[in-house]
């Protein structure tokens, strides 16, 4: 009635989400992506979040290390996206060049880098699976490492010397 949601939208009701399959006066019918059908009466969707309505973005929180130059990592973002819009594969679901934020926070292995591309509705994640399958490659080139969280364990002083104490094994 309002045209907040049509059936083919991508929406999101409480934690359930999914393709709006169908529409009746009393309830929306959404199909999640491993096939689940959730039935909502109005009643009960008293917030709906319309991911498709219009025009999307792809949101990028890329980490990069501590030791990485954040000024490359951020032009490669720039380039990879500029790329990909010119690709004749993408250039009709990219709306507007991609948005490169900056440095969006510090993390505990790496810093977060924050980006976003507008793509027609429904062409998000494709867009963004590509950007990120070229960035990895685009950032290996250019000797950007992409972190993982790395565990320190430090042992009290008593166990250290005790350790040190223990006769070695063989392997």
């Amino acid at each position: 009635m309002e045209d907040i949601v049509s059936v083919g939208d991508i929406i999101r009701i409480g934690d359930s989400g999914g393709l709006v399959e169908q529409m009746t006066l009393r309830t929306i019918r959404l199909r999640d992506f491993d096939g689940t059908v959730h039935v909502f009466p109005y009643s009960e969707a008293q917030v709906l979040h319309n991911l498709t309505k219009s025009f999307s973005y792809y949101v990028f929180d890329l980490q990069v290390s501590y030791r990485s130059d954040l000024d490359a990592a951020l032009a490669i973002m720039k380039r990879v996206g500029a790329r990909l819009k010119s690709d004749p594969d993408f250039a009709d679901k990219i709306l507007e060049p991609i948005e490169v934020v900056g440095v969006d926070s510090l993390a505990d292995s790496g810093v977060v880098l924050k980006a976003r591309i507008k793509t027609r509705p429904l062409q998000q994640w494709n867009v963004g699976r590509e950007y990120n399958r070229r960035i990895k490659l685009a950032f290996d080139e250019a000797g950007v490492e992409i972190p993982f969280p790395h565990l320190q364990v430090v042992l009290p002083e008593r166990q250290v010397a005790e350790l040190a104490r223990a006769p070695a094994t063989a392997s």
